[in-house]
Parts: C-alpha cells; structure tokens; sequence
C-alpha cells in the first residue's frame, strides 16, 4: 500500500473516532497504530516502546505539571480580582475604561497563570458584572474578556510553547522570551481598539470617570506586587540564563504556594483540589503527546512532510501565499481541536515547510501560538466563548462572538505585521 493511501486512512479514522466521541489521546494514537501496521506490518509496533520513551523522557517536560500547578494555585487566589481592581483604577478615566481594564488585567494574569480558559473565567467573574452594571453593551463585555483571556496562550510562561520547543526541537527560553514583544503588541492593538470604538460610539461604553487618589493606587499596587515579581522571577531567571524553563516552572510553583499562603486562601481541601486538578491536565497533555509522537512517528516514515517540502519547492507560488494557506489551515483545524492537539499534530507537518521556506522555527512557533488564540475565540468549538457564556449566561453566545470577532481580525493585523517585521519577534532571543 502506498504512503499516501495509508495517510489518508490514518486521517480518516482520526476524524471518523474524533466524530464518535473518542477522546483525542485515543483517537490519534489508534489512528497512528492502524497507520504503523499498514506501513510495517505488525513487527513495525516494535518502535512504539523506545519511540515513547524518546519523546516522553525527556527533563524539558517537567516544566508541564509545574506551570500547571503555578496556575491552579494562582486560579484560585483572589488576585485576579486585585489585578482588575488596580488596572480599573488606573483605566477608569478612558473611553471603554472597563474594557481596557480587563485587558490589562487578563494579560498579567495569563503571565501568572498561562491559561487562557483560567483567565477568562477568572477576571470575567469581576469585569462583566461591573461592565454590564455600567451600560456596556453585552458584545463588548463579553468579546474583549474572552479574547482578553486568550492571550495566556501567547504571554510567556505558556504551556504551548513548552510543547511546540519539544516537537520542534527549539529552546523553550528563546521561543518565551521571543513572545514577550508580540504579546505586548496584540495588548496594545486590543486597547486602542476598545479606546476607539467607545470614543466614537460611547453608547457601547458609558463612561463614568473616577477621581482616583495616590494613595488609593498604592494600596491596589500593594494587592499584587507579589504577582509582578512571581512574574518576573519566572521569565527574569530564564532570560539572564540563571534557570531552565523546568527550573523556572519550578520557581514559578513554589512561588505561587507562597503568595497564596500570604493571601491565607489555602487549605487542605483546597490544596487537595490543586494537585488533584494538576494531575488530571497533566496527564491528559502527556497522554496527547504520547499519541502525537507515534503520528509523528509514521508521519516520518512516510515521508508526508518530505512531499510536502517538495510540493512547496516545486509551486511556482510565492512563500507568503503558501504561509496564508497554513495560517487559515491552522485556524480552521483550531475550530475543532484542542490546542495541545493542534500544536502537537500540525507541527511535525508544518514546521519542514517553514523551514523550506526561509522561516525561522522560533519565528514560527510565535505565529502558530497566536493562531491558535484565534482558534479559542473563533466558532464554533471557540472555548474561551463558551467559558464567558458559563460565567455570563444573561449574555448570549451570539452577542459573545459577535464582541469578539473584531478581536480575531487583531489577530490577523498582527500576524501581518510580524510576518513583515519578523525581526519584532527574533530581536528580544538574540541578547540570550
């Protein structure tokens, strides 16, 4: 049987189990196995062992369950509320204030946690109630919280990049510190995005300025000052080459325990439902890559990305176009996938025909993270939508994505600029 034939087998019963429920571990590695004994017959699944053990053995991948644990712990503090109570004091002057409020407070918190879907629902519970007490229109409240939130898959420490440096082979530090500039530049699109729209039609965003003493803002600073500097420690140590990513992840941790304890907002029961909630996403994430490492496995052995590469150096097509066609694949393949399965699945594909291009892979892994923020505000499997519809059921899901829309064309304004620019995302990696 020719490789192509398997492949398209491999793919068909992938979607096939996807569409009866399976979970996707299950699903893809079935898939990859039924793939592996049609290309080397039934002694070929005698790769499976050392394959697995490669791939999952590895120091790097430490740093999953720690960042997770880092987010549990700061999930369930109150400093997402002290974070949006601060950035509310300092926005509260500015067309869309509110909004611009949340955004701010989303991006720090997502540094803290690194959980888009966390972060949504976390800064989400304080802001929309507020936003909608104020006369914000519901599209607003609830679009710029959940894309506000997804900048956690983008802002570092993110569990994202840890899995695409281990597929891609890429230094998990660089790819962190390369996104800093990138999240900083979607953070700063999404403000003056809020800022214009409420200043040319305040009806969307009522505004009700607040005097706002020195004093009142040193208190709120006082709230959080913890958080900056767990935030500082984690990406500080892994930019000056003081810590590794897992080392960092474990700083992060540790800190995180801290800052909860000095908040007196953990007990047993609590502690209890963090380890018990770390476990189980660890395990799904490692149980995913696993599979992931299999497909990519019998995607090597036939050869699908070589024959992609040479389909690319064949097109008469400029690399841009064939970036685009990837993009949209990416953010079309995110509608229906997890992330950890989007990034862990395509990037074996891809990444060869990045590569062939002229692309850099850190560059790359940038680019396909932002995407894949788009794909958790994008219906119709959008997450994040269906996180703010949880926690706002007077909002309906029309209205969320409908408010968050605009936020995917940011999206989209940004990747262009750092596709011209890619200098933007490599500058900060170079000084490591």
């Amino acid at each position: 049987m020719d490789s192509m034939t398997i492949f398209i087998i491999l793919v068909s019963a992938f979607a096939v189990l996807l569409s009866l429920g399976t979970p996707i571990f299950a699903a893809l590695g079935v898939s990859s196995v039924a793939g592996i004994i049609l290309h080397s017959g039934f002694s070929g699944l005698q790769v499976i062992p050392p394959t697995l053990q490669r791939g999952m053995g590895t120091y790097t991948l430490i740093a999953i369950p720690l960042f997770i644990l880092m987010g549990e712990v700061i999930a369930r503090t109150s400093i997402g509320g002290r974070l949006y109570h601060l950035f509310y004091l300092i926005t509260s002057r500015l067309p869309g204030g509110l909004a611009v409020a949340s955004i701010g407070s989303s991006a720090v918190f997502g540094a803290m946690s690194g959980v888009s879907v966390a972060g949504a629902a976390t800064i989400g519970r304080f802001a929309i109630p507020e936003m909608l007490k104020r006369g914000y229109d519901p599209g607003l409240s609830g679009g710029s919280i959940a894309a506000a939130g997804a900048l956690a898959l983008l802002i570092p420490p993110s569990i994202g990049f840890v899995l695409y440096g281990e597929i891609a082979d890429q230094s998990i530090g660089k790819l962190f510190i390369a996104a800093i500039i990138p999240a900083l530049l979607i953070v700063a699109l999404m403000v003056l995005y809020v800022v214009v729209l409420s200043y040319m039609r305040p009806e969307l965003a009522p505004r009700h300025p607040a005097r706002v003493s020195t004093r009142a803002l040193l208190l709120a600073f006082r709230d959080v000052w913890a958080g900056i500097i767990l935030i500082f420690l984690v990406i500080g140590t892994i930019y000056l080459g003081i810590a590794t990513p897992t080392e960092s992840a474990g700083i992060g941790a540790a800190g995180a325990f801290v800052i909860a304890l000095g908040y007196k907002e953990l007990n047993i029961n609590k502690i209890m439902t963090i380890l018990r909630s770390t476990a189980v996403t660890s395990g799904m994430i490692l149980l995913i890559l696993a599979a992931a490492l299999l497909f990519g496995y019998i995607m090597t052995r036939l050869m699908i990305p070589q024959k992609l590469v040479a389909m690319v150096a064949e097109s008469s097509q400029p690399g841009w176009i064939v970036l685009v066609f990837m993009l949209l694949f990416l953010i079309i393949i995110g509608m229906f996938l997890d992330i950890v399965s989007l990034i862990l699945i395509t990037t074996p594909i891809l990444l060869p025909v990045v590569v062939t291009l002229g692309y850099d892979p850190i560059w790359f892994g940038v680019i396909m993270i932002i995407a894949c923020e788009m794909a958790v505000i994008t219906p119709p499997v959008g997450l994040n939508l269906y996180v703010i519809k949880g926690i706002a059921p007077e909002i309906s899901l029309k209205q969320i994505t409908r408010g968050a829309l605009p936020f995917v064309f940011l999206e989209i304004i940004a990747i262009v600029i750092l596709t011209v620019f890619p200098e933007i995302v490599l500058w900060l990696p170079k000084f490591r």
